[in-house]
């Protein structure tokens, strides 16, 4: 098989536009670098801590990073990738994130149902283009998403897409995310 560390090293994100390069190269570092942490078992703020003090080898050494990542994607559990994208729904980081951005004016949780929907075309509106619902192993089952704006546009607070709305998110497992309760 190919070997594919150095496309996640200083190659990384070559193909995209230079601006979007500093955000792919903050999620793989933060990426590798929770990776360590999770196999060595820290668990809360522990594991923040040492996340943070390892990221640093990560950022200086673009081929480490690129190893790493290879890794830790071809080796680690769903568990740890569920907890790793959980991270942004713990107290601490949501609370940090509040401290440092600006808060959004759109941030609704979307149930979309496993039925066809029919959506009118921009260039003439009469017209229509069904869109099934996504089939997966299990057949077709409804659509969890979140819709984020900064700003309100038009559309997002229409009677047809708050149907879609639920009023909070789905529970999220406190053994999935690291700085949940302990027991």
């Amino acid at each position: 098989s190919m070997h594919k560390a150095c496309f996640y090293g200083r190659c990384l994100g070559f193909q995209f536009s230079s601006s979007l390069r500093p955000i792919l190269q903050t999620l793989i570092i933060s990426m590798v670098s929770f990776g360590e942490s999770y196999e060595k078992q820290h668990s809360g703020l522990g594991m923040a801590a040492f996340s943070l003090l390892t990221s640093g080898k990560y950022v200086i050494d673009p081929e480490l990073r690129g190893e790493e990542y290879e890794r830790i994607t071809q080796n680690l559990d769903m568990k740890f990738w569920k907890s790793f994208w959980n991270l942004t729904e713990s107290e601490l980081v949501s609370g940090f994130a509040s401290l440092t951005s600006t808060l959004v004016q759109v941030n609704l949780t979307l149930t979309i149902p496993p039925e066809p929907l029919l959506l009118p075309l921009a260039s003439d509106p009469r017209l229509s283009a069904p869109v099934s619902p996504p089939v997966a192993h299990w057949g077709p089952g409804p659509v969890n998403m979140r819709l984020i704006s900064y700003e309100l546009r038009e559309g997002q607070d229409s009677k047809e897409l708050l149907a879609f709305a639920r009023t909070e998110a789905p529970p999220i497992s406190l053994s999935l995310v690291p700085f949940g309760a302990q027991k």
